[in-house]
């Protein structure tokens, strides 16, 4: 038989610019490659599909998959954290009008556990070890969040997701049993027995407070700690461009007013909710906040944005 007539058997495999009829000939893009009734048919670089290549497709990460491990931009991620400031002022105006100690300020419970060494103040009883306990939970909280972030890549869609997450369910069981009645839902009497049920919202409060303070400096926003304001105050007015204008020209500037006024109002909604409302009251709020936030990682820009370019961590 002619080899001008020979007929493609089966199909080819391509190798770069060349392919392999079924009699082993070498054929190029373009050639012609059989002679069916007469017409030439040229090898136009088409080859069939392999078994591994659908192989290698149905083992790769899915699009969700791949969604969640993008890195994150903390562009506008100091919106995020100035939100998380009014939820510690919340938290702590609750925890100290209520239980006699704070979840998030750890200045305050060092200076409760020290006056409790030396055996002041005389009420409430045990205020001390209500404190430690506080102080605690909060550094383990911190180890916790810090190793987990650092293993899971700091900026990633779920480890933000994971972290957020992980605070509001502290919130929304620190919310149930207050409303429950499991914890009394009255500010405790300096003078009765302590109340040792109060411990489990208080440690729950304590390790949410320790993930954000640890997420402001996953963003690298160091100057939005979240739950204290000493340094804050002191850095705000050491600022060698404090007055500058315009309002733009500082941000730092910026954030860290920002900071104080949301912690101050958050503090002063938890003390009005008090009087109308609930204690439970402002813990649902705070619950609401957090769970607003763990939804929006779902959707904040990654680092691929060209208008948003990547942040350092410095976790």
């Amino acid at each position: 038989m002619n080899s001008s007539s020979r007929s493609l058997s089966s199909a080819t495999t391509e190798e770069g610019n060349y392919t392999k009829n079924t009699h082993g000939d070498d054929v190029q893009r373009g050639q012609t490659v059989s002679v069916e009734n007469g017409i030439d048919v040229p090898y136009l670089g088409t080859a069939v599909s392999d078994p591994g290549n659908d192989y290698n497709s149905s083992s790769s990460p899915s699009k969700l998959s791949q969604y969640l491990f993008t890195e994150l931009n903390p562009r506008r991620a100091d919106i995020i954290l100035i939100i998380c400031g009014f939820v510690g002022g919340l938290v702590d105006g609750l925890s100290f009008n209520a239980w006699g100690s704070f979840s998030s300020m750890q200045t305050g419970n060092t200076v409760f556990i020290a006056l409790g060494a030396s055996g002041q103040p005389a009420y409430p009883a045990y205020l001390w070890a209500k404190s430690l306990i506080a102080l605690t939970v909060f550094l383990l909280g911190n180890l916790f969040f810090i190793h987990i972030s650092r293993a899971l890549t700091p900026l990633r869609r779920s480890t933000l997701i994971l972290s957020f997450g992980l605070q509001t369910s502290c919130l929304i069981v620190a919310a149930a049993v207050v409303q429950a009645g499991i914890v009394s839902p009255k500010p405790e009497d300096p003078r009765a027995p302590i109340q040792w049920m109060q411990i489990l919202p208080i440690t729950l409060l304590a390790f949410q407070a320790a993930g954000q303070i640890v997420s402001s400096r996953l963003l690298a926003f160091d100057e939005i700690p979240t739950v204290v304001l000493t340094t804050l105050l002191c850095d705000l007015l050491v600022d060698t461009k404090l007055y500058t204008r315009p309002w733009s020209a500082n941000p730092k500037r910026n954030r860290r007013i920002a900071a104080f006024l949301a912690l101050f109002i958050g503090a002063m909604t938890s003390g009005g909710l008090s009087k109308t409302t609930s204690m439970a009251s402002s813990l649902w709020l705070a619950v609401g906040l957090k769970g607003a936030i763990t939804l929006s990682w779902f959707v904040w820009k990654d680092t691929s944005d060209p208008k948003t370019p990547k942040q350092d961590s410095p976790v």
